[in-house]
């Protein structure tokens, strides 16, 4: 070892006045600029002074030592064969880099990690491409990502392949601590608040987000949080999810449900939770194969008392897991679903999802621009009109159109006479 770079290790003003330098080197990414000695004792500032041949009075006086007239300096010593950059490596034993450096290289390793996961899961590159181009949603992902990629790698795999095998492809619904076992071996693995729930949330978001089902905005509250789950498939809750029904018949296990049959008997509304609807093998209308879905729970009940017996259905806003359940049960029985919902940009786009779940077997009922002219308030909707860049549907478009223009939404409660004679010329 160089006997001379040892005594400046030992030097504790010139181990200060190095770590200055390299700070400095650092950030202006060359030797250049100054350093300020305000902060050094005069004792500290005696043998930097020696070295450069000034008096440690006046080199505080000064305040500031100059990286290029110290490396200037060196040739004049025993250091003559180093660069400023070599004895700061020397003395501080450590490979310096500067900042650009190593925002390059930790870019690079960035890059790295992301094309080992496109490399290792490619039809995941969607998930891997938006975690990457950090948006201001995944900067808590991105945060675990740095704070361990080995872990991260394995936690983040682990969840992609879980949401692979979501059971929404098969149309039936699996309770989400079960799906965790199945998939993770843990069936708390995707519970609510833990971090892989939190990227199975995110993972589906940005599934939704990309093909046009959802905008920007990842779900907070409980019953979004729900409603993202069972588009997969998933519950969380099977008695907070529930559908209000009336006028129909139900088969399970044992053949025709009792409850059902008493229900459809005594004109009796069912709000049934999607644990009882799992149970089930069938559903069908007690009268005819056309089922009355209003969005409205007031709407409902007033068509309820108005029209008995009619198979009605109320989903009580967005659909729950409960209301695809119950009417997967009714395309399967060969059912036609007359929806209608608000005039307004939530409900266009309710229409638009479930037109989309089943194209064949969904009727718009009342959701035209003449009925939103006649159900029109006074509420703007300004703010919420972006929401319908997802309607796709020519039937949709023409009234979306119309809230475009006026701005305005329109409500059921509008309609609800109209609703009522629709069905009446059917019963």
């Amino acid at each position: 070892m160089n006997r001379s770079v040892q005594i400046l290790r030992e030097e504790a003003g010139f181990h200060k006045l190095f770590k200055l330098f390299k700070d400095k080197y650092r950030s202006l990414g060359r030797i250049g600029g100054t350093v300020s000695t305000r902060s050094f004792t005069k004792k500290e500032m005696e043998s930097i002074a020696g070295f450069l041949g000034q008096s440690a009075d006046w080199l505080l006086e000064k305040g500031k030592i100059s990286l290029l007239d110290f490396e200037q300096e060196l040739t004049q010593t025993v250091f003559s064969g180093y660069s400023l950059l070599q004895l700061l490596e020397e003395v501080l034993e450590e490979t310096i880099v500067t900042k650009q450096e190593e925002n390059h290289l930790e870019k690079q390793k960035d890059q790295n990690f992301f094309q080992q996961l496109r490399l290792e899961y490619p039809e995941g590159s969607w998930w891997w491409d938006w975690i990457e181009s950090k948006p201001p949603e995944a900067r808590w992902i991105w945060s675990l990502y740095k704070q361990n990629p080995l872990d991260f790698f394995e936690k983040v795999t682990m969840v992609f392949k879980a949401f692979q095998e979501t059971p929404s492809v098969t149309g039936k619904f699996e309770r989400l601590p079960l799906f965790a076992q199945r998939t993770t071996g843990n069936p708390h693995y995707f519970d609510n608040g833990s971090l892989a729930g939190k990227l199975l949330i995110y993972c589906m978001y940005v599934d939704q987000q990309l093909k046009g089902l959802r905008e920007a905005g990842v779900p907070t509250a409980t019953e979004e949080l729900n409603e993202l789950l069972s588009s997969y498939g998933l519950m969380r809750d099977d008695l907070w999810s529930f559908v209000s029904c009336r006028g129909f018949f139900a088969k399970g296990e044992m053949g025709t449900h009792p409850v059902w049959v008493g229900a459809a008997e005594t004109e009796t509304v069912l709000n049934v939770p999607i644990k009882e609807l799992l149970k089930l093998k069938e559903v069908w209308p007690v009268k005819g194969n056309k089922v009355w879905i209003v969005e409205n729970s007031s709407v409902c009940s007033t068509i309820v008392d108005e029209v008995p017996g009619a198979p009605i259905i109320c989903t009580h806003g967005q659909f729950r897991a409960a209301s695809w359940v119950l009417l997967n049960y009714l395309v399967e029985s060969g059912c036609v679903l007359y929806y209608s919902g608000d005039l307004d940009p939530e409900g266009i786009t309710m229409a638009q999802r479930l037109k989309d779940r089943f194209p064949n077997q969904v009727i718009f009922w009342r959701m035209d621009t003449a009925s939103y002219l006649e159900s029109i308030s006074d509420e703007d909707i300004s703010s919420r009109l972006s929401k319908m860049q997802t309607i796709t549907s020519s039937e949709l478009v023409e009234v979306a159109n119309a809230l475009m223009e006026r701005k305005k939404a329109g409500y059921q409660e509008g309609l609800v006479q109209s609703l009522i004679k629709d069905i009446r010329r059917e019963y």
